[in-house]
C-alpha cells in the first residue's frame, strides 16, 4: 500500500506550513497520509487525524528532533508499505501526485536539487563563505550609496526586478516592429516630453537622476553611462563589461554569483574517505520514496547525521550526510524522481513563474511546465510572487 509521510516538530510556523500543505494533499491524493511528530514539543495543534507520536532525545533541539525522525522513518512506520516522504513546504496542486510512487527504484529514490554540490556546500558548512560574500555585497552597496543614497542592488528582490526590467528592454530592442508603438512612446517620454517621470512595466523612471524605482521607492537600476565617470571618480568603482563584473581602483572584483565552495567535499573526503565532485548534481532531501528495502540506507543516513549534530564545523542539516550516504552506497548515478514531483521554486529566478492564463513555466514562458508538487522552500506566503499567487488561487477552493 502507498502512503505519504510528513514530519514536524516544535515551531508554530512549521506546523502552520504543514497544516496548509496537508489540506492540498488530502484534496488531491487518494492515499493515506501520516504525520510523525514529537507532540510534546509542538507549539500548536497539527490539523490531521493520523499522527504517530515519536519520542525524540531530550537533548536535541526541535530542528534536530525533526531530522532524527525524518532520517529514521523506517524505525517508526509500519513495515511492508511503500512510502513517500514530503517536507512540510511542499504543496500538491493536482491529482497526479499519486503517480509519484511509480518512480520508486530500490533501495531508495530521491528528487534532484536545484544546485550542484559546490553551491550547496556553503549552506552545509560553517566555513564563513556566505558571510564573506555578504560582506563584499555590503561594501559594494556602500560604495554605490555614496552617489545614490540608500541602495541595495544585491538584494534578491531588487536583482529580480532589475533583471525583469532589463528583459523588457531586450524584448523591445529585439522586436522593434512588434513593439513599435511601445518603443516610440518610451523614446518620447524619456527624451522629448517635458515630464518628470514615467512608468514601464510597473517601474518608475525619474528623469532628474536617471534612476528606475520599484513600487517601494527603491532604486533597482540606473543609467550606467550617465554615472560611469562619477562612479569611478567618487566611489572608485566601475563595471567591467568584458568580464561581466564590477571592479574597484584597488583591483577588488565584485561578481555576485551564487556562493559556492569546496569545503563540504574536502571535509567528507578527509573525515569519511569519500570524494564527491563539486559539479555532482546534488540530491534534495525534501521528497523521497522508500520501503523495507531502504532500511540499510536510512540506518546509515540517520547514524551519520546524528554524529554530525555535535560537529561545530558542519551545520545541522541532513543533505550533506545524504550526499555522503548516496556515494557510500554507490548510488550517485541512481535514477531520480522527475522534477514535476519536486519543482523547487526559486523566488530570485525570473524564469520560474505562474500566469492565470498561461499556467506555470521554468523558462520565462518560452514553454509551459506542468508540475504536480511545488517545493516552496522560501518566500512562503509572499503575495507579490506569482508562484504563491497560484497556490492562493487554488486555496480559495480547497
Amino acid at each position: 500500500m502507498n502512503k505519504f509521510v510528513f514530519v514536524v516538530c516544535g515551531g508554530k510556523e512549521h506546523i502552520e506550513e504543514l497544516n496548509f500543505s496537508l489540506k492540498f494533499l488530502r484534496k488531491y491524493s487518494k492515499n493515506e497520509i501520516i504525520v510523525l511528530s514529537d507532540l510534546k514539543r509542538n507549539e500548536i495543534k497539527i490539523k490531521h487525524n493520523n499522527i504517530i507520536q515519536v519520542d525524540t532525545p531530550e537533548n536535541f533541539d526541535n530542528h534536530q528532533a525533526s531530522i532524527f525522525i525524518k532520517t529514521g522513518l523506517n524505525k517508526f512506520l509500519p513495515k511492508a508499505h511503500n512510502y513517500c516522504y514530503l517536507d512540510g513546504d511542499i504543496v500538491a496542486i493536482n491529482e497526479k501526485v499519486d503517480e509519484i510512487f511509480n518512480f520508486y527504484k530500490p533501495p531508495i529514490t530521491f528528487a534532484k536539487d536545484h544546485c550542484v554540490f559546490e553551491e550547496f556546500s556553503p549552506h552545509a558548512m560553517n566555513c564563513k563563505c556566505i558571510e564573506e560574500d555578504a560582506k563584499k555585497e555590503n561594501i559594494f552597496n556602500e560604495k554605490l550609496s555614496e552617489l545614490f543614497g540608500k541602495i541595495n542592488l544585491t538584494n534578491p528582490k531588487i536583482q529580480k526586478q532589475s533583471e525583469l526590467l532589463l528583459k523588457t528592454f531586450e524584448k523591445l530592442r529585439k522586436k522593434p516592429i512588434k513593439y513599435f508603438f511601445t518603443n516610440v512612446s518610451y523614446l518620447f517620454k524619456r527624451y522629448i516630453f517635458p515630464i518628470k517621470k514615467f512608468s514601464l512595466n510597473g517601474f518608475i523612471f525619474l528623469k532628474f537622476n536617471k534612476c528606475w524605482y520599484n513600487k517601494e521607492n527603491e532604486i533597482i537600476l540606473f543609467d550606467y553611462p550617465y554615472y560611469e565617470n562619477k562612479l569611478w571618480g567618487k566611489a572608485g568603482i566601475r563595471f567591467n563589461a568584458k568580464g561581466n563584473f564590477w571592479e574597484t581602483k584597488e583591483g577588488e572584483k565584485y561578481e555576485f554569483k551564487v556562493p559556492k565552495c569546496s569545503h563540504l567535499s574536502e571535509y567528507l573526503k578527509k573525515e569519511y574517505g569519500i570524494k564527491i565532485p563539486n559539479n555532482w548534481q546534488h540530491w534534495n532531501g525534501g521528497v523521497f520514496l522508500f520501503n523495507d528495502e531502504s532500511e540499510e540506507f536510512l540506518n546509515y543516513w540517520q547514524e551519520i547525521t546524528i554524529k554530525e549534530f555535535s560537529n561545530p564545523y558542519t551545520k545541522t542539516r541532513d543533505q550533506g550526510t545524504l550526499a555522503l550516504s548516496v556515494w557510500k552506497f554507490g548510488l550517485e548515478n541512481h535514477p531520480n524522481i522527475p522534477e514535476e514531483f519536486n519543482w523547487i521554486c526559486e523566488f530570485a529566478n525570473n524564469n520560474i513563474a505562474w500566469d492565470k492564463n498561461l499556467g506555470y513555466t521554468k523558462d520565462g514562458f518560452k514553454t509551459k511546465f506542468y508540475p504536480n508538487l511545488l517545493h516552496i522552500y522560501h518566500e512562503w506566503g509572499n503575495k507579490n510572487w506569482s508562484i504563491w499567487q497560484s497556490v492562493a488561487n487554488q486555496n480559495k477552493n480547497t
